[in-house]
């Protein structure tokens, strides 16, 4: 629900959650055992937490007794959880008894990316991944519909192009002398001026 690598959820500390501002901010990923910076420059981010994603770590701050510290994914000495682990020990078999397969954690970033993508742009989903605009493209599920921002743009765009009364108008208010004459293209009917 965040957008978030494997190893970045597990590089979480409570310190990058700003529970004012909801928001985590990314600096770091962990590896096995081993704890270093995110993938990549662009990684580091700020990630939105929605009402729906901060009960999850609210309620284990709570659990835990309100840490001001520490990492958020911790086992019981403290270090980062190890997701394959887990998902292993419980999600997985809880997922076969109802005949599901789990899908790996890596599976939920580009759905993830694909939701916003939905809702957005394509700029906007780089950023809340954490990747170039190509890589983001390449991830997310392509829509089978116009995207809003593309319908916002062509709205934007071509207001009054296709009333000919509109056009004659501006051309007469800029002392231009307009004709129209209407071709057909590829079976689409396409106006022509001169």
């Amino acid at each position: 629900m965040s957008g978030a690598r494997p190893g970045e959820a597990r590089g979480l500390r409570w310190e990058d959650w700003n529970r004012v501002n909801e928001q985590i901010k990314m600096t770091r990923s962990v590896w096995h055992t081993i704890e270093g910076t995110t993938k990549t420059l662009q990684s580091e981010r700020f990630v939105a937490v929605s009402a729906e994603l901060r009960e999850i770590p609210l309620a284990l701050w709570k659990f835990r007794g309100q840490p001001e510290s520490g990492f958020i994914l911790a086992g019981r000495r403290g270090k980062p959880t190890n997701l394959d682990s887990m998902a292993k020990r419980t999600i997985r078999r809880r997922l076969e008894k109802l005949g599901l397969t789990w899908p790996e954690w890596y599976s939920l970033r580009p759905f993830h990316g694909t939701a916003v993508r939905a809702e957005s742009n394509l700029e906007t989903t780089s950023r809340a991944l954490g990747n170039s605009k190509a890589v983001a493209d390449c991830h997310c599920v392509k829509s089978e519909k116009v995207l809003p921002d593309v319908r916002k743009a062509v709205n934007d765009a071509v207001p009054g192009l296709t009333d000919v009364q509109h056009l004659e108008r501006m051309a007469g208010t800029t002392r231009l002398k307009l004709s129209t004459s209407a071709v057909t293209v590829s079976g689409i009917q396409v106006l022509s001026m001169t």
